[in-house]
């Protein structure tokens, strides 16, 4: 076996040891590390705001354009699907995160 060969497969091995690491950090992490904050944790408390600020009212709106607080779910129709949707946080917006494809109980 060349050097050349050899090099290929040691990139090979760690380009896959690699890929089975974020597979492990996603698998232990949870897809929910992105959206974690007030509504990724139904418990999360955020600390008291300084004296003299406070915190922004975030909320989505849904479909019908009605006010829907953070980690509340709510029947979305998006073009012609229909999909149970939580309202969360990304990046410091809110956001609608799809549960289930339908409104079951809707």
């Amino acid at each position: 076996m060349s050097l050349d060969e050899k090099r290929c497969i040691v990139t090979s091995m760690r380009q896959i040891l690699f890929i089975a690491g974020l597979a492990f950090l996603g698998i232990a992490i949870g897809p929910d590390f992105a959206g974690a904050g007030p509504s990724g944790n139904p418990n999360y408390n955020p600390p008291p705001a300084k004296e003299g600020f406070s915190y922004p009212d975030c909320y989505c709106t849904d479909s019908s354009g009605q006010r829907v607080d953070m980690g509340k779910t709510a029947c979305l129709v998006i073009g012609s699907r229909r999909v149970l949707a939580r309202c969360d946080m990304s990046v410091n917006n809110p956001a609608w995160r799809e549960e289930s494809e339908g409104c079951p109980g809707v």
